[in-house]
Protein backbone atom coordinates (compact mmCIF):
# COMPACT_ATOMS: atom_id res chain seq x y z
CA UNK A 1 0.00 0.00 0.00
CA UNK A 2 3.43 2.12 0.67
CA UNK A 3 4.81 1.52 -2.11
CA UNK A 4 1.20 2.51 -4.57
CA UNK A 5 1.10 5.55 -2.48
CA UNK A 6 5.00 6.47 -3.00
CA UNK A 7 4.37 5.32 -7.07
CA UNK A 8 1.58 7.98 -6.97
CA UNK A 9 3.20 10.39 -5.90
CA UNK A 10 6.07 10.25 -8.27
CA UNK A 11 3.85 10.04 -10.93
CA UNK A 12 2.16 12.88 -10.40
CA UNK A 13 5.12 14.69 -9.84
CA UNK A 14 7.20 13.59 -12.66
CA UNK A 15 4.43 14.00 -15.58
CA UNK A 16 3.73 17.95 -15.09
CA UNK A 17 7.36 18.08 -15.29
CA UNK A 18 7.95 15.76 -18.68
CA UNK A 19 4.48 18.13 -20.47
CA UNK A 20 6.31 21.08 -19.19
CA UNK A 21 9.44 20.33 -21.34
CA UNK A 22 8.06 19.88 -24.33
CA UNK A 23 8.11 23.12 -26.58
CA UNK A 24 5.49 24.91 -28.36
CA UNK A 25 7.40 24.13 -31.29
CA UNK A 26 7.85 20.22 -30.47
CA UNK A 27 4.04 19.99 -30.09
CA UNK A 28 3.37 22.00 -33.64
CA UNK A 29 5.77 19.54 -34.89
CA UNK A 30 3.02 16.43 -34.44
CA UNK A 31 0.49 18.47 -36.98
CA UNK A 32 0.69 18.20 -40.29
CA UNK A 33 2.68 21.15 -42.07
CA UNK A 34 -0.06 21.83 -44.18
CA UNK A 35 -2.58 22.44 -40.96
CA UNK A 36 -3.96 26.10 -41.28
CA UNK A 37 -1.85 27.24 -43.94
CA UNK A 38 -2.78 28.75 -47.74
CA UNK A 39 -1.38 27.43 -50.93
CA UNK A 40 -1.31 30.35 -53.41
CA UNK A 41 -1.73 28.76 -56.81
CA UNK A 42 -0.75 30.59 -59.32
CA UNK A 43 -2.32 30.83 -62.72
CA UNK A 44 -0.11 32.07 -65.41
CA UNK A 45 -2.82 33.40 -67.94
CA UNK A 46 -5.77 35.83 -67.49
CA UNK A 47 -9.47 34.54 -66.14
CA UNK A 48 -11.19 32.91 -68.91
CA UNK A 49 -8.92 30.43 -71.12
CA UNK A 50 -8.62 26.80 -70.12
CA UNK A 51 -5.54 26.97 -68.08
CA UNK A 52 -7.28 29.37 -66.02
CA UNK A 53 -10.49 27.13 -65.82
CA UNK A 54 -8.25 24.16 -65.33
CA UNK A 55 -6.61 25.76 -62.19
CA UNK A 56 -9.63 27.01 -60.71
CA UNK A 57 -10.46 23.48 -60.69
CA UNK A 58 -7.42 22.01 -58.95
CA UNK A 59 -7.46 25.08 -56.42
CA UNK A 60 -11.23 23.33 -55.62
CA UNK A 61 -10.04 19.89 -55.23
CA UNK A 62 -6.43 19.33 -53.92
CA UNK A 63 -6.30 20.70 -50.58
CA UNK A 64 -8.74 17.68 -49.73
CA UNK A 65 -5.82 15.33 -50.66
CA UNK A 66 -3.61 17.11 -48.50
CA UNK A 67 -3.01 16.14 -44.34
CA UNK A 68 -4.11 19.35 -42.96
CA UNK A 69 -6.52 20.22 -45.70
CA UNK A 70 -4.65 23.92 -46.64
CA UNK A 71 -7.06 26.54 -47.90
CA UNK A 72 -5.94 27.51 -51.30
CA UNK A 73 -6.67 30.45 -53.52
CA UNK A 74 -6.07 30.97 -57.34
CA UNK A 75 -4.35 34.14 -58.49
CA UNK A 76 -3.92 35.26 -61.94
CA UNK A 77 -0.48 36.78 -62.79
CA UNK A 78 -0.54 36.65 -66.40
CA UNK A 79 2.62 38.16 -69.12
CA UNK A 80 4.61 37.46 -71.56
CA UNK A 81 2.65 34.45 -72.57
CA UNK A 82 3.46 32.81 -69.46
CA UNK A 83 6.87 34.38 -68.37
CA UNK A 84 6.20 36.35 -65.91
CA UNK A 85 5.06 34.00 -63.86
CA UNK A 86 7.51 31.50 -64.49
CA UNK A 87 10.13 33.78 -63.72
CA UNK A 88 8.48 34.87 -60.10
CA UNK A 89 8.16 31.12 -59.60
CA UNK A 90 12.07 30.36 -59.63
CA UNK A 91 13.24 33.70 -58.62
CA UNK A 92 10.93 35.83 -56.16
CA UNK A 93 8.48 32.68 -54.69
CA UNK A 94 9.34 30.97 -51.27
CA UNK A 95 10.51 27.49 -51.99
CA UNK A 96 7.78 26.35 -48.58
CA UNK A 97 5.90 24.70 -50.94
CA UNK A 98 3.04 26.75 -50.37
CA UNK A 99 3.38 28.35 -54.16
CA UNK A 100 2.19 26.45 -57.17
CA UNK A 101 2.06 27.49 -60.17
CA UNK A 102 -0.28 26.15 -63.69
CA UNK A 103 2.31 26.39 -65.96
CA UNK A 104 1.89 27.51 -69.74
CA UNK A 105 3.45 24.19 -71.04
CA UNK A 106 5.26 25.40 -74.03
CA UNK A 107 7.26 27.94 -71.94
CA UNK A 108 10.17 25.59 -71.82
CA UNK A 109 11.18 26.24 -75.76
CA UNK A 110 11.86 29.75 -74.95
CA UNK A 111 14.17 28.44 -72.47
CA UNK A 112 15.80 26.03 -75.10
CA UNK A 113 16.37 29.20 -77.71
CA UNK A 114 17.33 31.14 -75.47
CA UNK A 115 14.72 34.10 -75.11
CA UNK A 116 16.55 36.50 -72.82
CA UNK A 117 13.39 37.34 -70.49
CA UNK A 118 13.67 33.37 -69.39
CA UNK A 119 14.87 33.88 -66.03
CA UNK A 120 14.81 30.49 -65.14
CA UNK A 121 15.71 26.75 -65.79
CA UNK A 122 12.42 24.57 -66.34
CA UNK A 123 14.60 21.31 -65.35
CA UNK A 124 15.00 22.97 -61.77
CA UNK A 125 11.31 23.52 -60.85
CA UNK A 126 9.89 21.02 -58.73
CA UNK A 127 7.14 19.47 -61.37
CA UNK A 128 3.93 18.07 -58.99
CA UNK A 129 2.04 16.40 -62.26
CA UNK A 130 0.17 16.92 -65.11
CA UNK A 131 -3.65 16.03 -66.26
CA UNK A 132 -5.11 15.46 -69.83
CA UNK A 133 -3.72 15.58 -73.46
CA UNK A 134 -4.64 17.85 -75.71
CA UNK A 135 -3.27 17.63 -79.94
CA UNK A 136 -3.20 20.36 -81.20
CA UNK A 137 -5.43 22.32 -84.23
CA UNK A 138 -5.35 24.79 -86.70
CA UNK A 139 -8.79 26.45 -87.36
CA UNK A 140 -9.58 29.60 -89.02
CA UNK A 141 -12.38 31.87 -89.94
CA UNK A 142 -15.08 29.71 -92.51
CA UNK A 143 -15.38 33.25 -94.69
CA UNK A 144 -11.45 33.94 -95.03
CA UNK A 145 -9.22 32.74 -97.91
CA UNK A 146 -7.96 30.01 -95.56
CA UNK A 147 -10.11 26.98 -95.02
CA UNK A 148 -7.59 24.26 -96.49
CA UNK A 149 -3.46 24.07 -96.46
CA UNK A 150 -4.00 24.42 -100.16
CA UNK A 151 -5.76 28.00 -99.90
CA UNK A 152 -3.05 29.17 -97.32
CA UNK A 153 -0.88 28.56 -99.76
CA UNK A 154 -2.27 30.31 -102.58
CA UNK A 155 -3.35 33.55 -100.87
CA UNK A 156 -2.05 36.80 -101.85
CA UNK A 157 -1.39 37.44 -97.83
CA UNK A 158 -0.62 35.15 -95.43
CA UNK A 159 -3.35 34.34 -92.82
CA UNK A 160 -3.14 35.78 -89.32
CA UNK A 161 -2.79 34.00 -86.59
CA UNK A 162 -3.41 35.40 -82.72
CA UNK A 163 -1.80 34.17 -80.16
CA UNK A 164 -0.51 35.17 -76.92
CA UNK A 165 3.51 35.21 -76.98
CA UNK A 166 6.52 34.24 -79.11
CA UNK A 167 6.40 31.18 -76.96
CA UNK A 168 2.90 30.76 -76.83
CA UNK A 169 1.26 27.01 -77.66
CA UNK A 170 -0.48 28.30 -80.53
CA UNK A 171 2.99 30.32 -82.11
CA UNK A 172 4.90 26.94 -81.94
CA UNK A 173 2.68 24.96 -83.44
CA UNK A 174 1.47 27.41 -86.54
CA UNK A 175 5.41 28.16 -87.36
CA UNK A 176 5.45 24.49 -86.99
CA UNK A 177 3.08 23.71 -89.81
CA UNK A 178 3.50 26.28 -92.01
CA UNK A 179 7.43 25.62 -92.80
CA UNK A 180 6.72 21.53 -93.10
CA UNK A 181 3.44 22.58 -94.93
CA UNK A 182 4.77 25.47 -96.87
CA UNK A 183 2.86 28.52 -96.50
CA UNK A 184 3.36 31.90 -95.03
CA UNK A 185 1.50 32.99 -91.45
CA UNK A 186 1.41 36.57 -89.94
CA UNK A 187 1.55 36.20 -86.13
CA UNK A 188 -0.92 38.57 -84.42
CA UNK A 189 0.78 38.80 -80.94
CA UNK A 190 -0.07 40.35 -77.74
CA UNK A 191 -3.29 38.79 -76.61
CA UNK A 192 -3.77 38.31 -72.86
CA UNK A 193 -5.65 35.41 -73.24
CA UNK A 194 -7.16 32.56 -75.18
CA UNK A 195 -10.49 34.86 -74.39
CA UNK A 196 -9.15 37.61 -75.80
CA UNK A 197 -8.05 35.95 -79.11
CA UNK A 198 -11.23 34.55 -79.32
CA UNK A 199 -12.80 38.17 -79.36
CA UNK A 200 -9.42 38.90 -82.12
CA UNK A 201 -10.77 36.60 -84.13
CA UNK A 202 -14.47 37.51 -83.64
CA UNK A 203 -13.39 41.19 -84.94
CA UNK A 204 -11.42 40.15 -87.63
CA UNK A 205 -8.11 41.43 -86.30
CA UNK A 206 -6.87 37.50 -87.15
CA UNK A 207 -8.11 35.57 -89.53
CA UNK A 208 -6.83 31.94 -87.93
CA UNK A 209 -6.60 30.54 -84.28
CA UNK A 210 -4.29 27.71 -83.28
CA UNK A 211 -5.01 25.77 -80.19
CA UNK A 212 -6.05 22.38 -78.57
CA UNK A 213 -8.57 20.19 -79.79
CA UNK A 214 -9.95 20.61 -76.28
CA UNK A 215 -10.69 24.64 -76.76
CA UNK A 216 -14.41 22.94 -78.51
CA UNK A 217 -15.60 22.89 -74.53
CA UNK A 218 -15.52 26.28 -73.82
CA UNK A 219 -17.70 29.23 -75.17
CA UNK A 220 -17.90 30.66 -77.71
CA UNK A 221 -16.29 27.28 -79.35
CA UNK A 222 -19.79 25.56 -79.21
CA UNK A 223 -21.57 28.32 -80.54
CA UNK A 224 -19.27 29.21 -83.72
CA UNK A 225 -18.77 25.26 -84.15
CA UNK A 226 -22.83 24.85 -84.34
CA UNK A 227 -23.25 28.24 -86.65
CA UNK A 228 -20.42 27.04 -89.32
CA UNK A 229 -18.15 30.41 -88.11
CA UNK A 230 -14.92 28.22 -88.11
CA UNK A 231 -13.26 25.58 -90.57
CA UNK A 232 -11.18 23.00 -88.82
CA UNK A 233 -8.04 22.82 -91.42
CA UNK A 234 -5.85 20.09 -89.99
CA UNK A 235 -4.57 18.42 -86.52
CA UNK A 236 -1.55 17.37 -85.11
CA UNK A 237 -1.32 13.87 -85.30
CA UNK A 238 -0.49 11.27 -85.84
CA UNK A 239 -3.64 9.87 -83.89
CA UNK A 240 -6.61 11.56 -84.84
CA UNK A 241 -8.13 13.37 -82.15
CA UNK A 242 -11.07 12.18 -80.52
CA UNK A 243 -13.26 15.29 -81.13
CA UNK A 244 -12.44 16.69 -83.94
CA UNK A 245 -14.03 16.13 -86.92
CA UNK A 246 -12.41 12.78 -88.23
CA UNK A 247 -12.25 14.55 -92.05
CA UNK A 248 -9.41 16.59 -90.55
CA UNK A 249 -6.30 15.99 -92.01
CA UNK A 250 -3.28 15.49 -89.69
CA UNK A 251 0.27 17.02 -90.20
CA UNK A 252 1.43 13.63 -90.60
CA UNK A 253 -0.96 12.71 -93.60
CA UNK A 254 -0.05 16.09 -95.77
CA UNK A 255 3.80 16.28 -95.65
CA UNK A 256 6.30 15.00 -97.92
CA UNK A 257 8.18 12.40 -97.22
CA UNK A 258 11.05 14.86 -96.96
CA UNK A 259 9.66 16.76 -93.88
CA UNK A 260 10.44 13.35 -91.95
CA UNK A 261 13.32 15.34 -90.26
CA UNK A 262 10.77 18.31 -89.09
CA UNK A 263 8.30 15.76 -88.47
CA UNK A 264 10.72 14.15 -85.84
CA UNK A 265 11.71 17.81 -84.94
CA UNK A 266 8.04 18.61 -84.19
CA UNK A 267 7.91 15.84 -81.29
CA UNK A 268 10.47 17.37 -79.35
CA UNK A 269 8.59 20.67 -79.88
CA UNK A 270 5.31 19.48 -78.99
CA UNK A 271 5.96 17.58 -76.52
CA UNK A 272 3.59 19.42 -74.52
CA UNK A 273 0.98 17.91 -75.86
CA UNK A 274 1.38 14.92 -73.58
CA UNK A 275 0.91 17.22 -70.57
CA UNK A 276 -1.39 19.52 -71.27
CA UNK A 277 -2.02 20.89 -67.56
CA UNK A 278 1.21 20.74 -65.94
CA UNK A 279 1.72 22.06 -62.29
CA UNK A 280 4.87 23.15 -60.55
CA UNK A 281 6.41 23.96 -57.59
CA UNK A 282 9.64 26.46 -56.99
CA UNK A 283 13.25 24.89 -57.00
CA UNK A 284 14.74 23.74 -53.53
CA UNK A 285 10.88 23.28 -51.82
CA UNK A 286 11.59 20.28 -49.08
CA UNK A 287 11.03 16.50 -50.95
CA UNK A 288 8.74 15.78 -47.81
CA UNK A 289 6.57 18.90 -48.78
CA UNK A 290 7.06 18.63 -52.67
CA UNK A 291 5.81 14.36 -52.01
CA UNK A 292 2.96 15.51 -50.50
CA UNK A 293 2.10 17.81 -53.33
CA UNK A 294 2.41 15.19 -55.43
CA UNK A 295 0.59 12.58 -53.72
CA UNK A 296 -2.01 14.68 -52.83
CA UNK A 297 -1.88 15.84 -56.80
CA UNK A 298 -2.48 12.11 -57.60
CA UNK A 299 -5.52 10.95 -55.32
CA UNK A 300 -7.14 14.24 -56.65
CA UNK A 301 -7.19 13.20 -60.22
CA UNK A 302 -8.78 10.03 -59.01
CA UNK A 303 -12.02 11.68 -57.23
CA UNK A 304 -14.81 11.07 -59.54
CA UNK A 305 -16.55 14.83 -58.36
CA UNK A 306 -13.17 15.99 -59.94
CA UNK A 307 -12.94 14.00 -63.02
CA UNK A 308 -16.80 14.73 -63.99
CA UNK A 309 -16.07 18.48 -63.62
CA UNK A 310 -13.01 18.14 -65.77
CA UNK A 311 -14.61 16.50 -68.18
CA UNK A 312 -16.74 19.08 -68.31
CA UNK A 313 -14.75 21.93 -68.33
CA UNK A 314 -11.72 21.04 -70.07
CA UNK A 315 -12.79 17.52 -71.82
CA UNK A 316 -10.16 15.47 -69.34
CA UNK A 317 -10.91 11.28 -70.56
CA UNK A 318 -9.75 11.16 -66.80
CA UNK A 319 -7.28 8.97 -68.10
CA UNK A 320 -4.16 10.79 -69.23
CA UNK A 321 -1.89 12.04 -66.72
CA UNK A 322 1.71 12.06 -65.52
CA UNK A 323 2.81 11.97 -61.98
CA UNK A 324 5.65 14.52 -60.81
CA UNK A 325 8.17 12.52 -61.27
CA UNK A 326 7.13 11.54 -64.81
CA UNK A 327 6.67 14.77 -65.39
CA UNK A 328 9.81 15.78 -64.41
CA UNK A 329 11.66 13.46 -66.55
CA UNK A 330 9.75 14.28 -69.42
CA UNK A 331 10.67 17.88 -68.81
CA UNK A 332 14.29 17.57 -68.13
CA UNK A 333 14.66 14.92 -71.45
CA UNK A 334 12.41 17.21 -74.04
CA UNK A 335 14.79 20.38 -72.84
CA UNK A 336 17.84 18.98 -73.08
CA UNK A 337 18.60 18.77 -76.46
CA UNK A 338 21.38 18.60 -78.76
CA UNK A 339 22.85 21.96 -80.35
CA UNK A 340 22.35 20.69 -83.46
CA UNK A 341 18.16 20.66 -82.59
CA UNK A 342 18.21 24.15 -80.51
CA UNK A 343 19.47 25.35 -83.44
CA UNK A 344 16.56 23.66 -85.69
CA UNK A 345 13.95 25.47 -83.15
CA UNK A 346 15.71 28.72 -83.00
CA UNK A 347 15.76 28.92 -87.08
CA UNK A 348 11.88 28.10 -86.80
CA UNK A 349 10.80 30.05 -84.63
CA UNK A 350 13.33 33.41 -86.00
CA UNK A 351 12.17 32.50 -89.85
CA UNK A 352 8.03 32.27 -88.11
CA UNK A 353 8.92 35.76 -86.31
Amino acid sequence: MICNFRRWIFFTAIVPIALSCISPSQAAETRPFYDGRTITLIISTSPGGATDVAGRLVARYLGKYIPGHPNIIAQNMPGAGGIVSANYLFNIAKPDGLTILAVNRANYLEQMVGRPEVKLDFRKLNWVGSFNRAPMMITCRKDSPYTSIENMRAAKAPARFGEGGTGSISYVFSALVAEILDFKVKHVTGYGSAREIDLGVERGEADCRATSDITLVRPPWPTWVKQGFMTFVIQQGPAKSRVLPQTTPTVYEMAPPSAKPMLDLMDVMLAYTDFDRPYAAPAGVPRERLQILRDGFEKMLADANFIAEAKKLVDWDGTSHMNGAELQKKIDSTVTQPAAVIKQIKDILKEAG
